[in-house]
Formats: structure tokens, sequence, C-alpha cells
């Protein structure tokens, strides 16, 4: 459970940058510019005005400030002198036949707006693995490549923030929808004296056997299968991690996991929320951004900034709620039970 020797900066870069045409496009298409040169707007505010789907408006606003074509100030947004340029109708310099004819060849154009007009959550035809978690049950062979999936996304990701120093202190981790058990081994790896449990599904808890086996850290590390919307949590632990679980619900359901939380841990005890955080005035960064438009699509969530993650889990009941960068772009949120 080494750190790599350089962070996956760029690597998330490239995978989400395909997020900035589309949807450059697609604010054009359904007038998202017009309407900010108008009066600037939040997110919700300005998906009231076009009569368009409020959380695919807070993910796509964020992209096309990192791109350099909105402004964003306390959670407002404008347009930028190279909008105002090249985006407006009535500009002399109008890209908009460019950005139109671009727009045909882009399957994200498509889907973006779909999931702008829906009223309510747009699914699409994306597999969705976070609605096994939601019916409490994953398929083996789902298991299989999900844990698959998280292992090489999150290796470096966990060791980095396991050897931060964040998680010291705590004696017992309870892994909340740990999946392949890359956080527990990570932690058990750089903090000796702990204990870590992965909580999740029984078909995950089998997978992350494996990956815990494999690992040499059988004995540190063990597994709890438990529905996590639907079972008892155990008690016991003094700290709780989430790594890349919130991103994956609506606030409503985050807010029921805080609370779940709240109500397992003793008092003294900590939750970790392991997460890509936007920035405060949500203006990206750009790959976040991106990774929140993603997430629209293929699950209930988003990405969040350690503003709103902070209300979350204060409004749960946590107190002295902090923030501490670990690795690249990644960031764990922390608050303590009265």
């Amino acid at each position: 459970m080494q750190t790599p020797i350089v962070d996956n900066k760029v690597i998330l870069e490239t995978l989400f940058a395909r997020w900035r045409a589309p949807c450059m496009s697609v604010g054009l298409e359904l007038g998202f510019y017009e309407a900010l040169h108008e009066m600037p707007a939040s997110a919700a505010e300005l998906a009231k005005r076009l009569d368009l789907n409020e959380r695919a408006m807070r993910a796509m606003l964020p992209v096309l400030a990192a791109s350099g074509i909105l402004t964003a100030h306390g959670g407002r947004y404008g347009l930028t002198v190279a909008a105002r340029t090249y985006l407006l109708k009535d500009s002399y310099f109008f890209f908009g036949p460019k950005l139109a004819t671009q727009a045909r060849s882009m399957s994200e154009h498509a889907e973006l707006l779909k999931a702008l007009r829906h009223k309510d959550e747009y699914k699409g035809e994306r597999e969705r693995p976070v609605e096994g978690w939601e019916a409490g049950q994953i398929p083996p062979e789902l298991a299989k490549g999900i844990a698959a999936y998280m292992q090489s996304e999150c290796v470096g990701l966990a060791a980095g923030a396991a050897k931060s120093g964040v998680f010291k202190g705590v004696k017992r981790m309870l892994d909340v929808g740990g999946g392949s058990g890359v956080m527990s081994i990570a932690i058990a790896a750089h903090q000796p004296g702990v204990q870590c449990t992965v909580m999740d599904l029984p078909t995950m808890c089998a997978e992350a056997e494996g990956y815990i086996d494999r690992a040499g850290f059988k004995g540190k590390v063990d597994t709890k299968a438990v529905d996590m919307f639907r079972e008892p949590w155990p008690e016991g632990y003094d700290g709780m991690v989430f790594s890349n679980i919130f991103h994956d619900w609506r606030f409503d359901t985050c807010a029921t996991l805080a609370s779940l939380a709240l109500k397992a841990l003793p008092s003294g005890g900590k939750i970790f929320l392991h997460e890509m955080l936007l920035n405060d005035d949500l203006s990206g960064p750009a790959a976040t951004a991106g990774f929140s438009t993603q997430m629209l699509l293929g699950t209930q969530g988003q990405q969040f900034s350690f503003l709103e993650l902070k209300k979350l889990l204060e409004d749960a009941g946590f107190t002295k709620v902090g923030v501490t960068h670990t690795f690249g772009y990644y960031s764990v949120v922390t608050g303590v039970k009265p």
C-alpha cells in the first residue's frame, strides 16, 4: 500500500475533460448564456428561470466556470468576456453554428439535454450500480466488476489518505460501503493498531475478503454484511469512513447516512468523508466538476463543496467539522459526535 510518487490529477483531468464541450453546446442550445447575460444566477435560480432540472444544472455550471465560460461568485454565475464575445447570439463573433455542428456528433450532448429537460431524475441508458445498494442486492458478477473498478480507482487515493494522518487516534474503523476494502487495507497498513471492518452487502463483502487476503491483512481487516439502508449498523467503532460514497446519493440520502453514523458512533467518535471537493464558490476545479457531471448520469448524486458537506454534517449533529487535503484532488472532511 505505497503512495504513488505522483498524484493522478493529469489522469482525472484527461478523463473528465470530455464534459467541457457538451456542457458548452448544451448551454447554447438551452439559452444559458442569454439568461445569464440578462442577470447572474445560482444553479437553482437558472434552472427555475429556464424550467430545467436543478440537479443537472448544478452539475454543469461548475464545468462551464472551470472552462472559463462563466464567472462564479458566492454560488452565482455570470458570463466571462469570452462568453459574451463568442456565445451571445447578437455578437458579431457568435460561434453558435460551429458548436451546433459539433453537438450533433456528441452523445454526451444528447444525454445532458435529456437530463436537463427531465423534471425528475434522469436515469438514461448507462449502467447504474448504485441502484444495487438502493435495492439491497448486487449480483456476484456485478460485485466482482464493481470491486475491481473501485480498487483501480482508489488504491493510490486510499494510501494517500491513510498516510496523511487524518485517521490518527481511531482504534476501530467501520468502512461504510467499503467495496473492495481498499480504504480499510490502506488504513491498516499505515496506522498500526487499528482494526478495520468493511461494511457492505454480502456479495461485496465476499469480494473484499479476496482483496484483504491477497494484501496480507486478514486479521487486521474483516467484513460485516449489512444493508446500510435497511439493517441496524454495528456499534463499538470510534471511526466511520465513507470513501466515494456520499457523491453517489442525493442530499437527503446523504443526510440519512450521516444521521445513521451519528447514532452508531460513541461520544467523541469521528466521521470521515473521502471525496473530490468542488471549490466553495462552485467554480471548479475542472476535473471535479467533470466528475460531478458524470455522477449526474451514472448515479443519484453529485460532488460537493466543503461548505455543503460541513452544513450536512452539522445539521446531522456533528461538531468540529474540518477538512484535510490528502492526495491529488481528494480531501477528507471530518466531524465529531458530541
